[in-house]
Order: C-alpha cells, then sequence, then structure tokens
C-alpha cells in the first residue's frame, strides 16, 4: 500500500504540463483559428457570387459548427492507463485484504473451538472423577461385625 502511494507521489510531476505542452497546444490553436478564417473566407467568396442559391448556401454554412479534435500528449495517454491501472490495484488490494481478515478469522475460530473442547473435554474427566468418587461412597450399602472382621456388602457382594 506504502508502494502504491509512493509511485502516486512520484507521478505527479509527470502530469504536469510541460513547455512541450504549453507549445503544442499554442500550434494547434492558431491551426483551428487558421482553419476558421480560411473556411470563412471561402464562405464569403460563394456569397460574393450574388446568386440567390449561393447566398442561401453560404448563409447555412455559416450557421454550423466544426468540431475540432485536441492534441494529444504523452501524458493523456499515461492518465488514461492510470485510470485502467489504478482502479484495479485498489481492488486487487481490497480482496488480499479481505483473505487476511478471512484467514485470520478462520484461525480465530479455529483456536475457539479447539479451547473449548479442551474445556468440555476437562470438565467431563472431572465430573467423571467426582461421580466415581460419589458411586464409591454409596456403594456401601449394610456393615455388619463378626468376631472384629468388618463385612461390607452391596448389591453383588455378600459376607455370607
Amino acid at each position: 500500500m506504502k508502494t502504491l502511494l509512493v509511485i502516486t507521489v512520484l507521478a505527479l510531476p509527470l502530469a504536469c504540463s510541460s513547455a512541450n505542452d504549453v507549445a503544442m497546444n499554442e500550434h494547434y490553436q492558431r491551426a483551428v483559428i487558421e482553419r476558421e478564417r480560411a473556411r470563412l473566407d471561402a464562405i464569403s467568396e460563394i456569397a460574393k457570387q450574388g446568386e440567390a442559391g449561393a447566398v442561401a448556401a453560404a448563409m447555412m454554412m455559416s450557421n454550423t459548427t466544426q468540431s475540432h479534435a485536441a492534441p494529444n500528449s504523452g501524458k493523456d495517454s499515461a492518465l488514461a492507463w492510470a485510470g485502467i491501472l489504478v482502479p484495479s490495484l485498489v481492488q486487487a488490494t481490497g480482496i488480499a485484504v479481505n483473505a487476511d481478515v478471512a484467514r485470520t478469522n478462520s484461525n480465530n475460530n479455529t483456536t475457539i473451538a479447539t479451547t473449548n473442547s479442551n474445556n468440555n473435554k476437562d470438565i467431563a474427566i472431572d465430573t467423571n472423577s467426582t461421580m466415581a468418587t460419589i458411586a464409591e461412597s454409596t456403594i456401601v450399602t449394610n456393615t455388619s461385625t463378626t468376631n472384629s472382621v468388618v463385612c461390607v456388602t452391596d448389591a453383588t457382594y455378600s459376607c455370607d
């Protein structure tokens, strides 16, 4: 992104008018003036003929407007290329940034899922251990003392 900014700043002086551009525009304006003067001279010569049709034609020709193509310099070409390249570069940068955000988001989601899974595993182990301890304490259902021997009985074992 910094590179794009530096290139843009360095290219700005290239887009300014040079002495050659000023001379080219001056020659262009002179050519337009000379062409228009020649056109009007031709119309006035037609009008001098005196015929009604020639005068009408001269009047119609004088009312038409002429468009002149402006000269193009290398800077015009550079500007056209910049108009193509800059949006493409901006779009490519946006795509790269969005891909990086998506990648980071995916990595964060993976870390969260792994942490939650490990927490659930630890909770299950602690719960199983606690339940096993509770079960060991409640298995003893009957204790009897005979001849100084302690007998512990449950549903599957009897002292008999």
